[in-house]
């Protein structure tokens, strides 16, 4: 019977080794793999071992495939399965790598999601619905998007961010009549997820400035 012959680190990554069947390469695997499935040299290997160790192979690629993803910027669960789902993955190895790196704390829907809102607020100010979709866009569970929007913005006037962005582009539309003005201030207000209440509020504040116009410009669209 067929037995390992040899457990060797690669030389790239000493935490990686090469699992050897005489000079054959069965495996190349994290040494915690190896460890995991308590291979030796001098075991003996049988077709349910091979099998275990191609199962763990598939699953130690899929990992390593995984981490370079998220060293290369943070994503949701959701994207990154669906990353996973294109390389050929079954469902069973995506959700064990998945398990394994939320376990981890690599992967955390919440603290992503924290961070997806602060860059989206800070670009440009946001109004919850634009900050809802973002979030689902991505994938993260509908309560979860709920907690994080209403964290984000329960304990925040937006009203203010709201008429700055609504001022700006009011400098723009000088040349346009007021029906075309409003029209466009609340278009723009509507894309950006700011609700009826706060975009009221905001073309209530400037109604001056849009009937009676503000600083020349040039019409662009934001």
């Amino acid at each position: 019977m067929d037995q390992i012959t040899q457990i060797k680190p690669t030389q790239r990554n000493p935490k990686r080794v090469t699992v050897r069947i005489g000079r054959r390469v069965v495996a190349t695997l994290a040494q915690s793999k190896v460890d995991e499935l308590g291979l030796h040299v001098g075991q003996a290997w049988d077709e349910a071992l091979a099998q275990r160790v191609a199962q763990a192979a598939v699953s130690d690629k899929a990992m390593k495939q995984a981490m370079n993803r998220l060293n290369r910027r943070a994503m949701s669960r959701h994207d990154l399965d669906f990353k996973l789902k294109g390389l050929g993955y079954e469902q069973a190895v995506r959700e064990s790598v998945l398990d394994k790196l939320t376990e981890m704390r690599f992967l955390d829907d919440e603290a992503y999601g924290r961070a997806l809102i602060d860059a989206t607020m800070r670009r440009k100010p946001a109004g919850p619905q634009l900050l809802r979709q973002k979030l689902f866009q991505k994938g993260i569970d509908r309560s979860l998007i709920e907690k994080l929007v209403g964290d984000a913005t329960d304990a925040q006037d937006l009203a203010p961010g709201a008429v700055d962005l609504a001022r700006k582009k009011l400098r723009t539309m000088q040349r346009l009549d007021i029906q075309t003005r409003k029209r466009r201030l609340y278009g723009l207000l509507t894309r950006r997820g700011f609700n009826p209440d706060t975009i009221s509020s905001v073309m209530a504040e400037l109604g001056d400035e849009i009937e009676h116009g503000c600083d020349t410009g040039v019409d662009t669209d934001i």
